[in-house]
């Protein structure tokens, strides 16, 4: 016998999976008005862009242009010194220094420094500080300030000038009217010649004439001698109240007479004393 079919069985091939239909959606079309804004939106976006790539490119070419002038301008042979005046100088001269300058004859004035100058005379201890005056097309001023001596100090047996910096100015040459500065160390360096140093330029004219010879021991403790027969000393102490102790010494200067031997004491100014 054969057994019964199963009703819930199928004898057929099973059939394939149902193929989805694919539909073709057609884009929804913009209104004219939202179409134009979008054109007049791309159109002005679009101008924008190329005028800054316009812009730039014009000032990348002005730069250009303009270093490429001021490159021709310095090397034109139109620009190159041809004079140079020194003025200032007195104790170096004219000569000295176009000695050292002639090299710069032929160069560009524009490219002239005052570094280049400085280095050129700084052979001259005596020459401070230098300034350029340029005079287009090609000639130049060179203005020279010079030091001056403000004390002596003596190195070994020899009396040296020097100015307030420290720097030696060559030696003694003549009768200078000038203190001598008694220090053992170089004076560029020490402390106690420029504690003297700032006792000397608090002195008035006529006084800083008088002085000797001056020494400080320490910072705090400065002492002169003035010129003549009769030793009068002055003890100033510190740096410190220079000008009221320089009004108060030259009180008690007035009160007594060069040729009496006194010690003057102007360390406490307030309450100053003369010791005979």
């Amino acid at each position: 016998m054969q057994p019964p079919k199963n009703r819930f069985t199928s004898n057929s091939t099973p059939r394939s999976k149902p193929i989805k239909a694919q539909v073709k959606r057609t884009p929804k079309k913009l209104p004219p008005e939202i179409k134009r804004q979008v054109r007049k939106e791309a159109k002005r976006f679009t101008g924008e862009i190329s005028f800054t790539k316009y812009f730039l490119r014009g000032l990348a070419g002005g730069l250009a242009l303009l270093i490429v002038l001021v490159l021709a301008t310095m090397f034109t042979p139109l620009m190159a010194i041809e004079k140079i005046t020194v003025t200032g100088n007195k104790k170096v001269s004219d000569a000295q220094i176009m000695a050292s300058l002639k090299h710069r004859i032929g160069s560009p004035l524009p490219l002239l420094s005052e570094t280049d100058v400085a280095k050129d005379l700084e052979k001259f201890r005596v020459i401070e500080s230098i300034s350029i005056l340029s005079q287009p097309p090609n000639k130049v001023e060179i203005r020279v300030t010079e030091r001056s001596a403000i004390a002596i100090v003596i190195r070994g047996s020899t009396r040296y000038l020097y100015d307030p910096a420290g720097i030696n100015l060559g030696q003694v040459r003549g009768n200078e009217l000038l203190p001598t500065i008694l220090v053992n160390d170089d004076p560029k360096t020490s402390e106690n010649y420029r504690q003297a140093i700032d006792v000397l330029l608090a002195l008035p004219a006529q006084l800083l004439k008088r002085v000797q010879y001056i020494q400080a021991k320490s910072r705090d403790n400065v002492t002169m001698q003035l010129r003549g027969s009769a030793t009068q000393t002055i003890i100033w102490g510190d740096s410190t109240d220079s000008i009221l102790k320089s009004k108060v010494l030259k009180a008690l200067l007035l009160k007594n007479p060069p040729n009496i031997k006194a010690t003057f004491d102007v360390s406490a100014p307030l309450t100053p004393s003369v010791i005979r």
